[in-house]
């Protein structure tokens, strides 16, 4: 699969534009602490996980706060903080 940064970011922006049509503006995300796979076992559907750590969504939003002010540089491990915060604002805002 192959999949083109222009496309990635069309999808994102026809999402975020759903939610703004809904009326949805902000979030209230009250989970914190969520279950964390290490890449080495997240793509491998043929074992069980043995290795599970600990995420928090409140220091994923810290460090993607700090990207978005400028104390810290975008790097792409950003993305998987973005990820956290965005899957758990999708499975609790089902419209």
């Amino acid at each position: 699969m192959n999949i083109k940064l222009s496309e990635l970011q069309a999808v994102a922006d026809r999402l975020f534009a759903h939610l703004r049509e809904t009326g949805r503006e902000e979030f209230d995300v009250t989970d914190d602490y969520y279950w964390d796979i290490s890449k080495d076992e997240l793509y491998e559907p043929r074992k069980d996980p043995g290795d599970l750590t600990m995420g928090q969504l409140s220091h994923d939003w810290e460090r993607l706060q700090a990207v978005l002010g400028g104390e810290d540089p975008p790097i792409g491990h950003s993305l998987v903080w973005l990820s956290a915060i965005l899957r758990n604002v999708g499975e609790n805002n089902v419209y």
